[in-house]
């Protein structure tokens, strides 16, 4: 039940952070942590208590207002000296309701209006609050006048401290400001939130919330909650584990996803794909270094808790704007009751907002719950590429016998089946095929399912070499799901196969805007700009990816493989025994390693992990292309192209850069060479 009680709630923010960030991020980064450090110290020390950081700004409740302007004034004067931070704070005392997890009320709300009002280093606070100052002469307010605000029906008299040190704002400050101010919705406390089950409704109910928001806005031209979201662009983060004992985090991944693929439908949207969205999981990163990042105006985050049959599901949208929450909501549901009621949300987020359009309407994935839990198991799975491949297939596996009918678990493991080809956990004459196979039956099932295409189209391009096929099926991927942002990439390939690289940076770079923080994207990016000479722009990328991935080996291979195409061999090297030592000795980059080597004129070391590369079961039943340069850069030229010849019979898939990439640049007119060549039918 709701609990109702009287508190002092203090507002405080950091004025101009948007601008701060943009012009120095680091320096951002350093005042935003001094301010919260100096308020944890000074709300602990006046028996406060933080209940929400949000953004550059944070909400405090103290038992007693005598308490709160005294910790209030201690912070501003200690944010006056270096580095100083600009901080508003606005103090009110009201009623507050706790019901569960969340801390809401008017006096919340108001708080945060009256801390909009100030300007930097000053603190307002309202006539409540000199009630209970007045026999407290260390603190001098000062008035500045009555303010309409929202809700209130009475003009309110709003106050500023006057002490020595703290800011008063000015009353031609205070007139560039409306007498009658804007909503600012304060975000809504929840000290714990819930994960979630099999949940499509409520995944739903939040899509049908957040599309309202935008429609609203884009549609009558007047802003929800008086604020404006820019760029009508949104990244979903994954959704927070709360079950007790843990071990549902698949869920929580799950309902996030699902609600991305439900936005990535609406067109008037720009959404950040899910690797970069997902990067920032447990990540103590503002929302609006978030949405600088991704380039998005406001983030949707959350949180589900599964226990004894019951399923809750908490929501937030926040803009990233200045960190303030747009939008709030909970969910608490039998988990047995959510397909039942799934079709009735579905149909009212399609009819009556007309803006997430699945033919004629949103349908349930599957109508089996316990198929769905094993689905969503092998897209958290999937999340982890090649590592979690594997256990991804066994996932997807269980789902389709549970429902033969359930399409996207099909393409899921069709997805599967194409990583455990591109890491060579399976040779490609394994993988590729079975990838068509269940890519194709999620078509029978559904032949609107956009993700199928785009693996369909993957397969014809990396496997079967059926160019016009995979063009085909990419650009039907992409009509389906503008948001598809696998289908661009293997466009984009398709495009640098054909010579076109013009048409591949383009396509590349839309993967890219669509997921920034996708480690595969940028590195695929970098490696097309390095195949087409500009080196420059490859290595500014490889560079960014090895800052934001310090410990994965694509960033250092990339970087490694520009300097091998430059012929700077010593440099080379460092960078692959890098990629060798954090990818734990995987054979492709040892590859690598030992070409280089034997370039950089270090032959002994290059010919022992040659004969290392050649007992491995797993090099010679994968033919890696990459093994062709090992032999060729030590003088074994047939060897070469025999092992290039054996890897053509076996649809290896890199053949499809014998064409483009400088790696060849040596073998080019060799006849062998030449003829296989020829035989790839290159676009």
């Amino acid at each position: 039940m709701p609990t109702r009680r009287l508190a002092a709630i203090m507002f405080a923010d950091i004025a101009g952070y948007t601008a701060m960030m943009q012009a120095d991020e680091a320096d951002g980064l350093l005042r935003l942590r001094r301010f919260r450090a100096i308020l944890d110290e000074s709300v602990q020390k006046h028996q406060g208590k933080i209940l929400q950081h949000y953004g550059d700004g944070s909400l405090v409740l103290f038992d007693s207002a005598v308490e709160a302007v005294a910790s209030a004034k201690e912070i501003q004067l200690t944010l006056l000296t270096e580095p100083k931070v600009p901080l508003r704070i606005g103090i009110h005392i009201g009623d507050i309701i706790t019901e569960g997890e969340y801390i809401y009320g008017d006096g919340v709300n108001l708080a945060s209006r009256v801390e909009s009002l100030g300007t930097p280093g000053s603190i307002l606070i309202t006539e409540r609050v000199i009630y209970d100052l007045r026999n407290h002469p260390q603190f001098q307010p000062v008035s500045l006048g009555k303010f309409e605000f929202k809700n209130v029906s009475e003009p309110m008299e709003v106050y500023a401290l006057s002490d020595a040190g703290i800011t008063v704002p000015s009353q031609n400050e205070l007139a560039e400001r409306p007498k009658v101010k804007p909503s600012r919705r304060a975000p809504g406390r929840r000290l714990s939130s819930s994960p979630r089950a099999l949940v499509v409704l409520a995944g739903l109910m939040i899509i049908f919330m957040i599309a309202a928001v935008f429609w609203w806005r884009q549609g009558s031209g007047s802003s929800l909650m008086e604020r404006s979201i820019p760029d009508k662009s949104i990244a979903v983060l994954p959704f927070r584990d709360l079950s007790p004992g843990g071990g549902q985090q698949y869920f929580g991944d799950g309902i996030a996803e699902d609600i991305l693929n439900a936005l990535a439908q609406v067109r008037a949207l720009k959404v950040a794909g899910r690797t970069s969205s997902f990067s920032f999981r447990g990540s103590e990163s503002s929302m609006q270094e978030i949405g600088k990042k991704l380039g998005v105006g406001s983030v949707l985050e959350g949180s589900v808790r599964k226990a004894e049959g019951r399923l809750r599901v908490t929501a937030q949208l926040v803009s990233t704007e200045d960190g303030y929450q747009l939008w709030s909501q909970r969910y608490d549901r039998d988990i047995d009751d959510i397909f039942a009621i799934q079709d009735e949300i579905a149909r009212a987020v399609a009819d009556n907002l007309k803006v997430i359009l699945l033919n004629g309407g949103l349908q349930p994935l599957t109508s089996e719950p316990e198929a769905y839990e094993w689905y969503l198991r092998g897209r958290h799975m999937l999340s982890q590429r090649s590592e979690g491949a594997e256990r991804a297939v066994e996932f997807f596996e269980r789902a389709i016998n549970i429902d033969p009918g359930f399409a996207a678990a099909y393409a899921g493991l069709g997805n599967a089946y194409l990583w455990l080809g591109w890491s060579n956990a399976l040779s490609s004459r394994e993988a590729f095929p079975q990838a068509r196979r269940y890519a194709q039956q999620a078509l029978e099932r559904d032949s609107t399912l956009a993700y199928a295409h785009a693996i369909l189209g993957s397969v014809h391009l990396w496997y079967d070499w059926q160019w016009e096929d995979a063009f085909d099926e990419l650009e039907r991927a992409i009509s389906l799901n503008p948001s598809e942002a696998g289908a661009y990439l293997d466009l984009g390939w398709y495009h640098a196969v054909a010579g076109n690289f013009g048409q591949a940076f383009a396509r590349m770079e839309k993967a890219v805007s669509l997921d920034p923080l996708n480690l595969e994207y940028n590195i695929d990016l970098a490696d097309v700009h390095r195949m087409a000479g500009d080196y420059g722009r490859a290595r500014e990328i490889g560079l960014a990816m090895q800052e934001l991935y310090p410990d994965n080996s694509e960033a250092r291979w990339i970087l490694g493989m520009i300097d091998y195409t430059l012929k700077n061999y010593t440099s080379a090297v460092d960078y692959f025994r890098e990629a060798v030592r954090l990818s734990g000795g995987e054979a492709w980059s040892e590859m690598h390693l030992a070409m280089a080597l034997a370039k950089a004129g270090q032959r002994e070391e290059a010919e022992r992990l040659l004969a290392k590369l050649e007992g491995e079961p797993q090099v010679k039943e994968a033919a890696h292309v990459e093994m062709a340069p090992v032999y060729w850069n030590l003088g074994k030229r047939q060897a070469a192209l025999n092992w290039l010849e054996r890897s053509y019979e076996w649809h290896a898939n890199w053949m499809v850069s014998l064409k483009m990439d400088p790696l060849w640049r040596e073998m080019r007119g060799e006849a062998r060479f030449e003829i296989l060549v020829g035989k790839m039918g290159f676009p």
